[in-house]
Formats: structure tokens, C-alpha cells, sequence
């Protein structure tokens, strides 16, 4: 029997699941593990929070109430010194007593309140983007698991093949050392090889069943061995090779907070107005000539400003400054590491064509020569040892054009990886 494989359905383009998962796309597996990723989770858990926040934050408009009570003795109290018969002005006691209830209403902060709104909303998107960063990265760890199957199925394909070869070559040298042509260290030698060959589909589906069940447990979908890997069809065209990271999006998110927090800080510094009032019970009253308890109120509005923070607004503005200077440093960085991790990618790309077309001629050559050898050792001209040789060459020739096939496939991954588009 002739060394006989052909590969069909590897790269496959379908991107649809059935129910029972008898194929599965990459496109599936990051679907369905970022939707049961636990981390998830925390979009919803944020958002909750930041609304939360912000309903407190338009509180402000709100009016304050406070009650407060006091009781107070004092040495001394005011008296007025006037002695005239028939005018009696009752000297104050000594303990005094009060009940208010105090309201404090904004008329005009400044955008103050806007502003902290503003603040909230920008802390949920850093909040969010942080999760789509890790989300990104657990892409990155399905690819390495998904590519890795793909690869130990394949490996596990060739060896069959190359292991129903030696089977057929045993037999008829199992036949031929029976009538006295062969001798049995031709089957000797073949059977040694059906050994190597069952030890490697051990190792081989051994780290496939540990793969498949990390798979599984990164998607949360039932996956068996059986389940059928497809692979995408992945095109990279110039237009596509600009910086899409969320790691870029990150930073100019945290810049945009900055540019809050500076505007929080002049805000600080401008006149507020507010509405106040008070209502109160209490010994004296507003009449301290009345030495009794009483009733009354003020309402009224003030204005508060504090021109002078001792520069703590202005150093802080330029903390701020570095803050952001720092920032701009990070994405001079990112876009450096950017360019360099780009054109190693593309390069990696270029170099696994090249490899992939030398494969197939390597192939060729190889299946010309186990051809050869087969009839050769048919005919007792070299020995099953040269047999196998050959015939191992040859499967090595095809393992190698699977592994640069999906290598090639990885590095346009790791293009859509670098560029932000996985």
C-alpha cells in the first residue's frame, strides 16, 4: 500500500455551531467563552455601581435637611443697663435651648455636579475597557489551546496512516519469512516501528484529550475529541494595519478622565450660591428681650468662594499635567512596540508561504522515494530498516505542511491580535 494522505476539510469556513457541538469555529469558542467568562460578570456589576453613583450625584439639586439641637450654659448673658421706674426688661436665663431643622438648597454650583457626572461616566468606561482588555487576552489563550487540537489531530491522522503502511509491510514479511525468503529481522524491525508509532499515538492523544478539556472548560461548551475544529478564513489587506488596541483605547480614555479632573479642579475655585433656611424652637428665640421659649425661622441665600487654596488647585493642575505627559509617553511606547510586533508578524507570514510552497515539493520528492523504496524492499533490495526510514521522511514531509499550514494560519491570528481586530 502506498503512502496515501489526503487532507480535506482543514481549513473549513464555516463559522456556525450545532447544537451538539459537532464542529466548533474559533469565532464559537470566543463567543461562548467571553459570554460565560465569570469576569463578564463585572459589565453589569459596574454599571449598577456607576448608575448608583450618578443617581446620588443629581442628588445634589436636591435640598439638604439636617435637624440639630443644643443645649448651652453660659457665664454671663446680655443685660441692659436701664433703671427707670415702670420699665421692667427681664435679664436673660443663664441655659439656653434650641431645636432647628436647617435645609441647604443649591442655586448654582458651577457645573460642580456636572462635572462629577462627567467623572462617573468616564470611570465606568476605563472600568469596562479593563475588562475587554482581559477579555482580549483570554482570545489569545483559546488560540494557543484551539490551534494546538487542530495540530495533535493532525499528527494523530498521519500516524495512523503511517501505521496501516507498516501493518500491510508486516504482513507480507510476515508471509515471506514463513516460505523461507525474508528473515525475521525484517519483521523484527517492523514490529518495532508499530511499537514507536503506538507509543507516539499515546503521547499524542494523551495531550489531545488534556487540550480538548481545557477548551472545554475556557468555552464552557461539551467538546470531545471528535468534535470538528474549523479554522477561519483570514484575508490581511493594508487597509487593516492600523493600531486598534484596547490598550491604546485605554489610554485615551484615562487621558479624557484628566481632562475632567482639571476641569473638577477649577470648578472648585468659583463662586457657589446657595439657598439656605432654618425653622427653630427654643429659649430665647430670635427676641433675646423675650426670656421665654419660642418659635421662629431664617431663610435666606449666600454666596461662598475661596479665592485662595494656597496653590493646592494650581500644583495639582500640574500633577495632572505630568499625569498626562506620562500617558503620552505610554502611547509613544505602544505605538513603537506596535510597529515592530507588526512587521515580525508580517514577516512571519511571508516566511511561512515561502515554507508551505517548499513543502509541497518536498512531498512530492518524498513520495517518489518511499515509492521507490517500497518496490525496492519488495523486491529484497534494501531492508525493512531503510524502509521505514524512508517512509518516516515521508510522513515527517507531511506533518511538516500541516504544522506550517496552521502556523500560517496563527500568524494572521496574531496580525488581527496585534491590530486590535481578533
Amino acid at each position: 500500500m502506498k503512502v496515501f494522505l489526503i487532507i480535506t476539510g482543514l481549513i473549513l469556513f464555516n463559522t456556525s455551531i450545532s447544537q451538539n457541538h459537532e464542529t466548533l469555529s474559533l469565532e464559537n469558542c470566543y463567543n461562548e467563552a467571553i459570554k460565560n467568562y465569570p469576569l463578564s460578570k463585572q459589565f453589569e456589576l459596574y454599571s449598577s455601581s456607576s448608575d448608583i453613583e450618578y443617581e446620588n450625584i443629581n442628588k445634589n439639586y436636591l435640598p439638604n435637611f439636617e435637624i440639630n439641637g443644643q443645649v448651652s450654659y453660659q457665664s454671663e448673658v446680655t443685660e441692659i443697663p436701664i433703671n427707670m421706674s415702670g420699665v421692667n426688661i427681664p435679664s436673660l436665663n443663664k441655659d439656653w435651648y434650641k431645636i432647628t431643622m436647617d435645609f441647604k438648597q443649591v442655586i448654582y454650583d458651577a457645573n460642580m455636579t456636572k462635572t462629577q457626572k462627567e467623572i462617573n461616566r468616564k470611570d465606568l468606561l476605563i472600568n469596562k475597557q479593563n475588562i475587554e482588555i482581559e477579555l482580549y487576552k483570554l482570545k489569545e489563550r483559546i488560540n494557543n489551546v484551539f490551534f494546538s487540537i487542530v495540530l495533535l489531530k493532525e499528527k494523530l491522522k498521519l500516524l495512523n496512516v503511517f501505521n496501516n503502511e507498516i501493518q500491510e509491510k508486516l504482513f507480507n514479511v510476515q508471509s515471506g519469512v514463513k516460505n523461507g525468503v525474508l528473515l525475521s529481522s525484517d519483521e523484527n524491525v517492523l514490529k518495532a516501528e508499530l511499537i514507536k508509532i503506538d507509543q507516539k499515538k499515546t503521547e499524542v492523544e494523551t495531550s489531545l484529550s488534556s487540550s480538548v478539556k481545557i477548551l472545554s472548560q475556557l468555552t464552557s461548551i461539551d467538546i470531545s475529541i471528535n468534535t470538528e475544529l474549523t479554522l477561519p478564513q483570514i484575508q490581511i489587506t493594508p487597509d487593516l494595519l492600523f493600531n486598534n488596541r484596547l490598550e491604546y483605547k485605554l489610554l485615551d480614555l484615562q487621558k479624557n478622565k484628566i481632562i475632567s479632573l482639571k476641569k473638577m479642579l477649577n470648578v472648585n475655585i468659583l463662586p457657589k450660591i446657595f439657598g439656605f433656611g432654618q425653622f427653630g424652637y427654643g429659649r430665647p428665640g430670635l427676641n433675646l428681650l423675650l426670656n421665654d421659649f419660642d418659635t421662629y425661622y431664617i431663610i435666606g441665600a449666600k454666596l461662598s468662594w475661596r479665592p485662595w487654596d494656597w496653590k493646592k488647585s494650581e500644583n495639582q493642575n500640574k500633577i495632572l499635567d505630568i499625569q498626562s505627559d506620562i500617558i503620552d509617553t505610554q502611547k509613544e511606547t505602544f505605538d513603537k512596540n506596535f510597529r515592530i510586533s507588526l512587521e515580525t508578524a508580517m514577516a512571519e507570514i511571508g516566511k511561512f508561504k515561502l515554507l508551505i510552497q517548499k513543502d509541497h515539493e518536498i512531498i512530492e520528492l518524498r513520495k517518489q522515494i518511499s515509492k521507490t523504496a517500497s518496490a525496492r524492499f519488495d523486491n529484497g533490495v534494501i531492508s525493512s530498516t531503510d524502509l521505514v526510514t524512508e517512509l518516516n521522511a515521508e510522513t515527517q514531509a507531511r506533518l511538516n505542511l500541516q504544522t506550517h499550514i496552521l502556523q500560517l494560519i496563527q500568524a494572521k491570528i496574531n496580525v488581527l491580535a496585534i491590530i486590535g481586530q481578533l
